[in-house]
């Protein structure tokens, strides 16, 4: 009995589980892969397009005197062992799309 189980349901198992962790790490894929090709619009659009998806973080949103919103972004840029380094922009709204510019710190 003991060899029966050792021999033929424990290899059964493993190919089970071996078969279902393929299936998960394809629909994880494809969770991936849909998710890149989800097309977002207004600011968040603005940002993809420019600096690639999800690479800026959105660290305040700013209501100026006309009303608008403006957005502090930053990018991180890391290097081997040390600490990130960050690039700091002003996005705003304007008539022809969304515009940006950096801020010197």
């Amino acid at each position: 009995m003991l060899k029966f189980l050792i021999f033929v349901l424990i290899p059964i198992t493993l190919i089970l589980l071996a078969v279902f962790y393929e299936g998960m790490m394809e629909l994880y894929k494809q969770e991936k892969e849909e998710e890149k090709n989800i097309v977002r619009e207004g600011m968040e659009g603005y940002l993809d397009q420019k600096y690639g998806r999800g690479k800026v973080k959105i660290f305040k949103s700013i209501l100026d005197a006309e009303g608008n919103e403006r957005y502090l972004i930053y990018l991180p840029h890391y290097e081997w062992f040390k600490a990130p380094k960050y690039q700091w922009y002003e996005v705003y709204a304007t008539h022809n799309g969304y515009q940006h510019r950096e801020i010197q710190g």
